[in-house]
């Protein structure tokens, strides 16, 4: 049944690649991975649990992203671990979780990747680093590729780049579509601006304060534009500027930088990549500047709309998992702190790149 199941999916894929009005089509790797029941990759795909409890949790992208969500997954505590209700209990939200980092030393930044016309290639690039979650194989060192090592099975896959959410989503979800797996991949653009169209009935006006690696690139807005068409919200815009991190001010520097770059529209949430930015400091700013007993609010207060949410990506990211393992029942439920093991990209000559243990260390010891 599944095998007849996923070769309609197929042939659905290749008709939509005809007409481009449509959709795009997905990868070569993608299409091969699903037609051909010889490779690895498809029973791996076709036969994966994704609900086993005991694996792990996976953060995958540049080294920079990998070590801000890695630090808010071994520290955040905002979730009580028995009830789920969000306050404090004094335990990490992820006690108990073996939680691995991929940093992609190979092919970050993934910006000269997609500023290149090199998108094919960086989606292959996004599928294959989830792939590699999905396997218990690496290499000992990115010196010798022929010593193995075992590593953990993912039951849950950050994306910590915002790349991934437009270059390898698309991909991973049709070829978990045709193949029906389950594995969860959580993209940080993906859950933020979900958040920001759950929380307002109309259009939004949403703006991001980057990360410096995608600054110049539309990740963020693709993603808005693509949704609010799906809603009916045409009228929804993504504003993309820098503050001035070394200001004291940080929120009042975005809305100057705002109200210069010709834009006025009252902003219904801004969102937080920069991990220079104060997101606690910034909140406080914006309560004082909405507040009608300060002199701000003629200002600044008429740029931000009722009920604005200035979201932080790891809190977001992180509270969005502690949801999804709750939901799932995936939380190990052992006692202890988070533990963290590390794996890397090695660049072979040949252009692709293979998994190994980072820094040559064997991160089960």
């Amino acid at each position: 049944m599944k095998r007849i199941y996923f070769l309609l999916v197929l042939a659905a894929l290749v008709s939509c690649s005809r007409n481009a009005g449509n959709t795009r089509p997905t990868i070569d790797l993608v299409r091969n991975i699903i037609s051909d029941t010889d490779l690895p990759e498809h029973g791996m795909v076709a036969y994966y649990n994704a609900y086993n409890s005991g694996n792990s949790i996976y953060i995958v992208g540049s080294p920079d992203a990998c070590a801000r969500f890695r630090t808010e997954f071994g520290e955040c505590d905002r979730f009580d671990n028995v009830d789920g209700r969000r306050i404090p209990d004094g335990l990490p939200d992820f006690a108990g979780e073996v939680i691995c980092t991929i940093r992609d030393f190979a092919n970050t930044p993934y910006r000269l990747l997609a500023d290149s016309g090199r998108s094919e290639q960086l989606r292959e690039v996004m599928v294959r680093n989830v792939l590699s979650t999905m396997n218990d194989v690496c290499y000992i060192n990115r010196y010798d590729k022929t010593g193995t090592a075992t590593k953990p099975l993912s039951k849950l896959v950050v994306m910590a780049s915002p790349y991934a959410c437009e270059f390898g989503r698309f991909d991973l979800d049709s070829l978990f579509s045709a193949l029906d797996c389950d594995l969860k991949v959580v993209y940080p653009v993906k859950v933020m601006m979900d958040k920001v169209l759950d929380a307002n009935k109309g259009n939004v006006v949403v703006g991001v304060i980057p990360d410096p690696e995608t600054l110049s690139s539309k990740v963020h807005a693709s993603y808005l534009y693509e949704q609010a068409r799906a809603r009916g919200l045409a009228d929804s815009e993504c504003i993309v500027l820098r503050s001035d991190t070394t200001s004291t001010e940080q929120l009042l520097s975005f809305l100057d930088n705002y109200l210069e770059s010709g834009h006025s529209r009252p902003l219904n949430a801004i969102l937080i990549g920069d991990k220079d930015v104060d997101t606690e400091v910034m909140r406080q700013t914006l309560k004082r500047i909405t507040s009608a007993n300060n002199e701000e609010s003629l200002s600044y207060g008429r740029l931000i709309a009722p009920g604005c949410q200035i979201l932080d990506v790891a809190e977001t990211v992180s509270a969005e998992c502690v949801r999804i393992m709750r939901e799932r029942n995936l939380f190990s439920h052992r006692i202890a702190y988070p533990r963290f093991l590390e794996f890397q990209t090695v660049a072979l000559a040949d252009s692709s790149f293979v998994l190994c243990q980072y820094d040559n260390v064997n991160p089960f010891l």
